[in-house]
């Protein structure tokens, strides 16, 4: 009854578009109400899920991809990636996905790697005679490489859940990010050589190295964070403050970062980390609620007797969470349910950290999906393009992004290999 109780009032709040993590609290507190436990256990609850270290990477990684942004460096990596790619059939949309995978290396953030390209991009795209449907919807998809390539706050968040390494699972999500972004461009030239878009003038080596010496800063950034935590120097958490200082040096030095520009990060970054917290806050709850009532056991013993093995378990997973991602903030799915389908991965001796990657990989392309896709509504909101025209032009990026999930799913080369040879 609890169960039901529980997942039922989720549904129906989130039906009546109540906010993510108000409806999950709510819920939670049914579920407390039902089980006759205290309500006080709420803030306890709130206050241990808060009390992680590994937990103070989020807001400092969120800020640093608010101060590279405002600092001018997400227009200094689209520059380097347009004197890579631009040149090629579909260039501008090349540039906005390889864009976006570097700006996602400094802010490990979905929405703020389409806030920050798609700002940059929408209007050259759009004088290059891009449909504005088919502009959104690439910013909009080049926006998941940000939930993959460390530093990853799903990924982050997952660490903080399953005890797992953060910093192995960052090393993990390297290779799937690049295989996201690759097949992201091919799908992009193919669609673009449909439009008769012509591209532009190829700038020659001096061009490259130009935008490279411009893009040099910030391209760096992620080498120190990676090699610092690897090396040994600091742990995820200490690099996010590195990657602070970090942005804030560069920001200065290069005389693009104003204090007025500063103050307006500071006030995005604690927006987007209250959101995130709040939500984390709700399903720490929640996810407590759900445990000691036994029902991610139950689920998982069910899951392992249907599935009878890893191969059909992962898809089952698969499907699941796609349909998740559909419906439920990312960070708040992330808790819930890794809780659920973790123990029951294990029983199949699933790689933790693979299991990681799946999951993150199917949340993130929750993000780009009706009727819930944050990437959706930002980029809808850059473009004034309307959410149903980004729909429509969507799917071809999807379904590439659905394959590219399949093959990281039954391929676990492509996730544990970089751990294998440096973890």
């Amino acid at each position: 009854m609890t169960t039901f109780a529980l997942f039922g009032s989720l549904v129906l709040l989130m039906l009546l578009r109540v906010p993510i993590a108000v409806a999950l609290g709510l819920s939670a507190v049914i579920g407390l109400v039902m089980s006759d436990i205290s309500l006080e256990i709420v803030a306890q609850r709130m206050f241990s899920t808060n009390n992680s270290f590994p937990l103070l990477a989020i807001p400092f990684f969120i800020l640093a991809g608010e101060i590279m942004s405002t600092g001018g460096m997400s227009r200094r990596l689209v520059g380097f990636a347009g004197a890579l790619v631009g040149h090629l059939t579909g260039g501008l949309g090349a540039v906005a996905i390889l864009g976006s995978s570097f700006f996602a290396a400094l802010s490990g953030s979905n929405a703020a790697t389409v806030a920050a390209i798609g700002g940059v991009m929408n209007e050259p795209m759009a004088e290059k005679g891009y449909r504005p449907s088919y502009t959104a919807a690439t910013i909009a998809a080049a926006g998941v490489t940000g939930m993959i390539i460390p530093p990853s706050i799903l990924l982050i968040l997952y660490g903080v859940v399953t005890g797992v390494s953060i910093a192995d699972l960052f090393l993990a999500g390297l290779l799937p990010g690049i295989l996201i972004c690759i097949s992201l461009l091919i799908l992009n030239r193919i669609l673009a050589g449909r439009l008769g878009i012509a591209p532009t003038p190829f700038e020659g080596a001096a061009g490259i190295w130009e935008s490279f010496k411009a893009a040099f800063w910030p391209l760096l950034m992620p080498v120190i964070i990676l090699s610092g935590i690897y090396g040994g120097v600091f742990t995820p958490t200490e690099a996010a403050v590195v990657a602070v200082l970090y942005g804030l040096i560069v920001g200065f030095a290069c005389r693009e970062l104003t204090f007025a520009g500063l103050t307006r990060a500071f006030y995005k970054a604690v927006i987007s980390s209250a959101v995130v917290m709040f939500i984390m806050n709700a399903a720490g709850v929640f996810a407590w609620l759900i445990t000691i009532n036994q029902i991610p056991q139950t689920i998982s013993q069910s899951l392992t007797e249907v599935a009878g093995g890893p191969v059909l378990y992962l898809l089952l997973v698969n499907v699941f969470l796609l349909i998740v991602g559909c419906m439920m903030n990312a960070a708040a799915a992330i808790v819930i349910f890794t809780s659920i389908l973790y123990p029951a991965a294990m029983s199949f001796g699933i790689d933790p950290i693979l299991f990681g990657i799946i999951v993150s990989v199917n949340l993130s392309i929750g993000t780009v999906t009706p009727p819930l896709g944050v990437d959706l509504f930002i980029a809808s909101a850059i473009t004034k393009v309307s959410i149903e025209r980004i729909v429509a032009a969507i799917w071809p990026f999807i379904l590439v992004l659905i394959v590219d999930l399949l093959i990281i799913t039954y391929v676990p080369p492509i996730s544990l290999a970089l751990v294998g040879i440096f973890g």
